[in-house]
């Protein structure tokens, strides 16, 4: 009866994460009649172009790490069959992207009730959060890689943190895939695999420290980083060949560094628009020095490229590959933070509020809806953290997560996207500050079940909310 209700609240859940998904793809069609699909689609471009895997970048067109390689392949598969770019292609990667939308809700619950199986109302509640956020709604109608990097790591969470994954070959295997995925989809993520590979090896309880260190248990976890190297390892060898060195799946980390650290930065990717028009009449006096067509198209802000690196065209990274542009800049950076700490300590912690709240630089952090809800998810998500503080032998890996990848974007740069991929396992924060209120609600329904009718008083402890039941060891059934 429970796996009944389970399956029928599970298709209920998926129906509402899809069909609110698919609602705001057609809402939105004549406003993404020709969406961004920014690096991403101008590579997918140019591999159907014969061009190979490349792109202009920092003045200089040829092949490219700049992007992990599975967003602009996928584009290019669907460009191939449907056309570049065209309305039919731009739908079908937007109703792949609902589907894919649904299955991270899916995944939400399931974390959840891996992580707390006595407590079954915070997978479902998490869950229908994840299915009615208005950014996830919202992200499925951008090309943006970001969707794809979110569902990989909730789901790599919740194996490494499942009882049915957890001590055994199947789990490594499956994990190790999924690590090696999120490596070709966002490396950034890979500060994530650490502590997803902590934790996988301290499932490994059975009372003795020290049987954590035999042969089958660290035997589990090597599988698990070999599988993931295994995969990454074709395109580090093209990385070499291209760029005759070492590049770790992408190239841009010194130019992402420098973008978030320099005299004129914000700590993104962006200036506000009169701050840099500023800057560009402090640069050349006149706003000549850019095209001005490029210039009246931004809305509210400026990319800082096209503020700080195009007026000059490029000239001081002629000659050099790109590795060697990114790492130039990199080193720019850093002469920057040595020169003013205070400056970047102020960054840092601006950044730091960019990632949690707003970020100011970018115009559709504005919009009251996307700020209520923000508030909210945070406020709740810190409240639940509260709320289980002693379940932190439950909840560490995705704090440990949450809190690396903050870690790392307040010191390097931040984005509003960056932080979508920590928000499904922050809904599980979020779904434990709710929980005992839902609890509470049912309690006190005035309908009577039949353990009521026969006398019986309801225990607290008792959810009457069903959750998949998962095959647990005799050593772990309490």
């Amino acid at each position: 009866m429970k796996a009944s209700r389970t399956t029928v609240g599970l298709l209920l859940l998926a129906t509402l994460a899809l069909g609110l998904r698919v609602g705001v793809v057609l809402a939105l069609r004549s406003e993404h009649a020709a969406p961004i699909s920014y690096e991403h689609g101008r590579i997918a471009e140019n591999l159907l172009a014969g061009r190979g895997f490349s792109i202009e970048f920092l003045g200089t067109e040829g092949p490219t790490s700049q992007q992990a390689p599975f967003y602009p392949f996928l584009l290019a598969g669907v460009y191939g069959c449907l056309g570049v770019a065209t309305p039919e292609a731009v739908l079908t990667v937007q109703l792949l992207q609902c589907a894919v939308g649904t299955l991270l809700v899916l995944t939400v619950a399931w974390l959840g009730w891996s992580l707390l199986p006595d407590r079954p109302s915070v997978g479902w509640l998490a869950g229908v959060g994840a299915a009615v956020f208005p950014t996830h709604l919202y992200m499925v109608t951008h090309l943006q890689v970001v969707l794809w990097a979110a569902l990989l790591l909730t789901t790599l969470l919740a194996v490494v943190v499942s009882p049915r994954w957890q001590r055994t070959w199947a789990g490594a295997l499956l994990a190790g895939c999924l690590s090696g995925a999120l490596l070709m989809v966002e490396p950034i993520l890979a500060l994530a695999l650490p502590i997803c590979a902590v934790a996988f090896w301290l499932a490994e309880d059975s009372g003795r420290w020290r049987d954590r260190w035999r042969v089958a248990v660290l035997g589990r976890v090597a599988l698990m980083a070999g599988v993931a190297a295994l995969i990454i390892a074709p395109w580090l060898i093209r990385n070499r060949l291209v760029h005759g060195r070492f590049v770790f799946v992408k190239s841009s980390f010194g130019y992402a560094f420098w973008q978030g650290n320099n005299p004129s930065s914000w700590g993104t990717d962006k200036i506000p628009k009169p701050s840099a028009e500023i800057l560009r009449r402090d640069h050349d006096g006149t706003l000549s020095g850019i095209d001005r067509a490029m210039w009246e198209a931004r809305h509210e802000t400026l990319y800082i490229d096209d503020v700080l690196l195009k007026p000059t065209g490029y000239a001081e990274f002629a000659g050099l590959g790109e590795p060697e542009r990114s790492d130039l800049l990199g080193r720019r950076a850093w002469t920057f933070i040595r020169n003013h700490p205070d400056r970047y300590a102020g960054l840092c912690v601006q950044r730091l509020r960019y990632f949690l709240l707003f970020d100011e630089t970018n115009p559709k952090a504005a919009n009251r809806l996307y700020r209520l809800t923000t508030v909210v998810w945070l406020v709740l998500a810190l409240v639940g953290l509260a709320a289980s503080c002693g379940r932190w032998r439950q909840l560490w890996p995705t704090c440990a997560v949450f809190a690396a990848v903050t870690l790392f974007h307040s010191l390097v740069i931040v984005s509003t996207r960056f932080r979508i991929p920590l928000e499904p396992m922050a809904m599980v924060w979020a779904a434990s500050a709710l929980a005992p209120l839902l609890v509470h609600l049912r309690l006190k329904r005035p309908a009577r079940s039949e353990s009521a009718r026969a006398g019986e008083i309801p225990s607290p402890h008792r959810h009457g909310i069903p959750r998949p039941h998962f095959r647990l060891s005799r050593r772990t059934r309490v």
